[in-house]
């Protein structure tokens, strides 16, 4: 009977101390908005990350995985904005309070305003965004972005590859704020 108490809290204490893996069906969409009023949605197919037991998050996305759902466009974007053969990935970086994730592990449901790093282009800027941690009943963690990250092209010297878009398309324009949102599901190392 007293081993059946004390499992849990060696589970949790397991969970609280063993970091988390990114684990599909993960999702990292982004929205364009092309001649004012046509808005889409698109996704990034491979991400991998991890929370480390110190709360180091680390979110890596694989740009040549866009997925705009026209092969052309996919290719375009990756050659003409994120310029895959030089720049592969975007990696977010940030410090979660290792206290919020104890908490979710014990199946409390948390709001935490996550502040880190975006890397893309080879440029880095500042990035906040309000997230939700949903404790899973099979133990897995899941972040959802409450607002959306507003990336903003001339941080990160995408807005000549967003002309070459324009030009290629005969487009009017293209919106270069685009606004970035996840929902992202971890599970406990082993």
């Amino acid at each position: 009977m007293r081993t059946l108490i004390l499992a849990p809290l060696f589970l949790f204490a397991a969970l609280a101390q063993a970091g988390w893996q990114l684990e599909q069906p993960s999702e990292l969409t982004f929205m364009s908005f092309k001649n004012t009023h046509l808005a889409e949605v698109h996704r990034f197919n491979r991400l991998q990350g991890n929370i480390a037991d110190n709360g180091e998050a680390t979110l890596s996305i694989d740009l040549s995985s866009v997925d705009t759902a026209i092969a052309i466009r996919d290719t375009r974007m990756q050659e003409m904005l994120f310029e895959t053969s030089r720049f592969a990935s975007a990696t977010l970086t940030a410090k979660v309070n290792t206290k919020v994730l104890q908490q979710a592990a014990a199946g409390a449901i948390q709001t935490y305003d996550l502040a880190g790093k975006l890397s893309l282009h080879g440029l880095e800027a500042d990035v906040s965004v309000p997230v939700l941690i949903v404790p899973a009943a099979d133990g897995r963690l899941v972040v959802t972005s409450l607002k959306p990250v507003l990336v903003q092209a001339d941080q990160f010297e995408l807005t000549a590859g967003i002309q070459k878009l324009r030009d290629i398309a005969k487009l009017e324009r293209i919106s270069e704020v685009v606004p970035v949102n996840f929902t992202l599901i971890f599970s406990p190392k082993p």
